[in-house]
């Protein structure tokens, strides 16, 4: 089945679901509400033989972005992408949402439906401070628990400690 087919299949039961119009890799990507995230997955997996999670990244969107005159207005958001594989086909789907950056962040977490989801969102929790609703073990994985802020926000300022 091709990620058209999927696509089409899934968008009766999430009309959420749309197509993205910029492709991440050339990849068929969507954009989903953020609320439907866990529940696309867990079809995506269950429906549609998705078995495996490559990655789970975030961007910060605050304020205006580039260096263009004027500047290009921003989306106060966080994204978050998901790239997610069939192996048995070689399909891959990526998958984008977003999120207010008003604190504390939350969506749901994929532990339960990918393992790989342990990790990658403590990295991300750890790195930008997105809660991942339902995560067993969500701590600090990359700087120390004593670490003020999270180091890939755009706001993120520098508190010098004893690791400089």
């Amino acid at each position: 089945m091709t990620a058209e087919e999927i696509f089409i299949k899934l968008q009766a039961s999430f009309p959420g679901l749309v197509k993205s119009e910029e492709r991440i890799k050339d990849y068929p990507t969507w954009t989903v509400p953020a609320q439907s995230v866990r529940t696309v997955c867990e079809q995506l997996r269950s429906g549609f033989s998705f078995n495996y999670l490559d990655f789970i990244t975030a961007v910060d969107w605050p304020g205006s972005v580039g260096n263009t005159v004027p500047p290009a207005a921003g989306r106060d958001v966080f994204e978050l992408v998901y790239l997610i594989s069939a192996l048995s086909t070689g399909v891959k789907i990526c998958l984008r949402c977003e999120i207010s950056r008003k604190e504390p962040a939350f969506i749901p977490s994929l532990y339960g439906v990918f393992m790989a989801a342990d990790w990658q969102e403590r990295e991300v929790y750890d790195l930008f401070g997105i809660h991942f609703e339902g995560h067993p073990n969500l701590k600090r994985i990359l700087t120390p628990e004593t670490q003020l802020g999270y180091p890939l926000r755009k706001d993120y300022a520098h508190v010098p400690d004893s690791y400089d």
